[in-house]
């Protein structure tokens, strides 16, 4: 019996958990690109803390002060039917997937490590991918601000609990290495840019956090998320052929695989030519 209720104590931990991380995700997805607009890219650090702690949430619409009744994750948006209270203008249904993702995120990693510091580091990956990709599919922006600490933080994990900083540093430096060589063909090949620097250092992190044996897994399932998914929009007239795509979303979905199933590795190996 308590082999079976520990694995639904620590699923209902991650929920609280993720949900309340998704908010401030919300939060973060709304205003980094408004902070990096006004100030022209030359934010501070203090300037990114004081932006996203103050003010406190408001309605984007009417701007009037959310309380805390309108501020519980997913349950508000689904009581008040992802609406304003005041002004009853919709949210929009990126509030409630960000949180529920996110919220999916916790408890997977609560479940997969138990309650440890692996587990939130893991959580904070995964969590930081949904917010780097809606960030990407609303302003087609990348931010440094996430990208760097998550770097960072993927450093950590290496070390402690996956194959250290060498397979970490050669995981980052094939996932830029093989992103930067494809910007580059493309831009020569074209004359245009194909592919935003964003999605290079993107990359990146997704090498220091995966290691060197995923990488190749990781970005083979982004450019075959973004081929499936694109090319019949394109044959069906719903995207122009050179209309800007985030290809975020697509990184942010191969780093989520390779994570969370590692044997994809493997796997990919075997598909690709040697």
């Amino acid at each position: 019996m308590n082999g079976f209720v520990t694995p639904i104590f620590l699923s209902f931990l991650g929920v609280c958990f993720g949900a309340v991380a998704g908010s401030f995700l919300n939060v973060l997805i709304h205003r980094v690109p408004l902070l990096i607009d006004a100030s022209e890219g030359q934010v501070s650090v203090w300037g990114y803390i004081s932006g996203l702690a103050w003010p406190p949430s408001r309605c984007a619409t009417c701007d009037h002060a959310l309380g805390w009744r309108d501020n519980i994750p997913i349950v508000s948006y689904l009581v008040l039917r992802g609406r304003c209270r005041f002004c009853h203008d919709g949210y929009g249904v990126r509030h409630l997937a960000v949180e529920i993702f996110s919220a999916a995120a916790f408890a997977y990693c609560m479940v997969a490590f138990g309650l440890t510091a692996k587990a939130y580091l893991a959580a904070g990956f995964l969590a930081a991918l949904v917010a780097l990709s809606a960030i990407d599919i609303e302003e087609q922006l990348l931010p440094d601000v996430v990208l760097a600490p998550l770097f960072c933080l993927g450093l950590v994990f290496h070390a402690l609990y996956a194959g250290g900083l060498t397979d970490a540093g050669l995981g980052a430096a094939a996932g830029y290495g093989i992103l930067w060589l494809i910007r580059e063909a493309y831009r020569i090949y074209s004359g245009g840019e194909g592919m935003g620097y964003g999605d290079v250092k993107f990359a990146a992190v997704l090498g220091v956090w995966l290691g060197l044996a995923a990488v190749p897994a990781a970005l083979f399932l982004a450019f075959a998320g973004g081929s499936a998914l694109m090319l019949p929009l394109t044959l069906f007239g719903r995207v122009g052929e050179r209309a800007p795509v985030p290809f975020g979303p697509f990184l942010a979905f191969g780093g989520f695989c390779a994570f969370v199933l590692p044997g994809l590795a493997s796997l990919t190996a075997s598909v690709l030519p040697a």
